[in-house]
């Protein structure tokens, strides 16, 4: 079975991918917390309703986004962009490298050729920048953060990506600079309400499919070089990566400054070595995001992942946990603890095991309780520690058992005067 047919798969197996998220009351974006309206609430919610009301569109943007985002988090991070703007481009293009809107404007952020320019990347008949997910999205991150600079506000920032700050400043009634609390109301600008409609529809899904996606790696080392010589170089067809690297207008890459070339890592399909030469390679993974390794010859017995922001793996194979924590360097006592097992369990195929202490909370907000579902198994699904899904749930110490359709809160404990909701 091919490994998109495989991923498509488990999209469909998660049933919750395409249906509507419940848009909250409260919610946080860049550090500020948003309180919306019920009449706010209703506008999202339609939006989120039309976002997820095609699967099969659904979860083409859920695979695309989980590709690129550990690229364009590290670049956020490197920049001091709050992670949250990685939802913007879901909302400008979908992840789709080549979009052009209506106006002209192109790529992973939907630059126009002057806007483009003026962030330094270069658009012309050999490279358009736009194209290029590293170069372009560093162009995004600082442009937000110019937008920033001015307002002192992450949500201004947002409408004046838009419309400009100038724009932005004409249609507030007052600038909120360096406010930590905001109020969202139907009347708040169409494009602040569509971004935030993105992220609530799309944040549990991607975050779900980040370790079957696949990874996307980012070859640096092309000056001089065409396409065709990589693709000989790493044992990949040649038109796979011209489908990544749609910025490259020519048959050569340019030598005036380092161009980031994407290369994709379909597991478990096995890669040949670099030559030698994988000191050329800087990939961006879900574990390690940007690292230099070189891309295995087979697919590896313990995969690495990322998971609510700590370090997990997951193996093909069973195996006991001395075993697991021979070959990971770590304490079988300590991975025993972290994953909420005794000594003697044996690690099991295909399920997540952290390396880490647990979180407080998730990523998401809201789970729903599948059928065969524990509260161990969604303890590792999300990285949050089983007594603290008890607490924010106000389930007694004593109490294991879940029923099916029953919507456990992650993120936040549930009020006293919100019953417990099935579905």
């Amino acid at each position: 079975m091919s490994v998109r047919i495989s991923f498509l798969l488990l999209l469909l197996g998660f049933q919750g991918f395409a249906q509507s998220p419940r848009v909250p009351s409260k919610m946080e974006f860049a550090g500020i917390q948003l309180k919306i309206t019920e009449s706010a609430r209703k506008e999202l919610q339609d939006k989120v309703d039309k976002l997820t009301a095609s699967p099969r569109h659904f979860n083409a943007k859920v695979e695309r986004a989980a590709s690129y985002f550990p690229i364009v988090e590290q670049i956020f991070e490197e920049e001091g962009l709050p992670d949250d703007f990685k939802y913007l481009a879901i909302h400008e293009s979908g992840f789709i490298s080549d979009a052009v809107s209506s106006s002209n404007a192109v790529g992973f952020w939907q630059f126009k050729k002057e806007t483009a320019e003026e962030m330094g990347l270069r658009v012309d008949n050999k490279v358009d920048e736009r194209l290029n997910i590293v170069s372009a999205t560093r162009a995004a991150a600082n442009y937000l953060q110019q937008n920033n600079l001015f307002f002192n506000n992450w949500v201004h920032a947002l409408q004046a990506y838009q419309m400009g700050a100038g724009g932005t400043q004409r249609s507030l009634d007052k600038i909120e600079s360096g406010v930590s609390h905001m109020t969202i109301t139907k009347d708040t600008y169409w494009y602040v309400l569509t971004f935030l409609a993105h992220k609530i529809a799309y944040e549990e899904a991607i975050e779900l499919a980040r370790n079957s996606a696949p990874r996307l790696y980012i070859y640096k080392d092309g000056d001089g070089k065409s396409l065709k010589e990589i693709s000989l170089e790493i044992s990949l067809p040649q038109d796979t990566l011209e489908v990544y690297n749609k910025w490259l207008k020519t048959r050569v890459i340019p030598d005036d400054k380092p161009y980031a070339v994407i290369v994709p890592y379909f597991n478990p399909r096995p890669l040949t070595p670099f030559n030698g030469k994988k000191d050329s390679v800087a990939m961006a993974s879900v574990a390690d995001k940007v690292e230099s390794i070189e891309i295995p010859h087979t697919m590896p017995a313990i995969k690495e992942l990322t998971i609510n922001g700590l370090p997990a793996i997951m193996s093909n194979t069973e195996l006991s946990i001395d075993e697991i924590a021979g070959k990971l360097n770590i304490s079988p006592t300590d991975f025993s603890s972290y994953n909420d097992i005794l000594p003697h369990y044996h690690v099991l195929p295909n399920q997540v095991y952290y390396l880490k202490r647990k979180l407080n909370k998730a990523k998401v907000y809201y789970h729903t309780v599948k059928a065969h579902e524990t509260l161990w198994s969604i303890s590792q699904e999300y990285g949050v520690k089983m007594e603290r899904i008890k607490k924010m749930n106000r389930m007694a110490k004593t109490e294991n058992d879940l029923e099916e359709g029953r919507v456990l809160w992650l993120r936040k404990t549930r009020p006293k005067n919100v019953p417990v909701e099935y579905k």
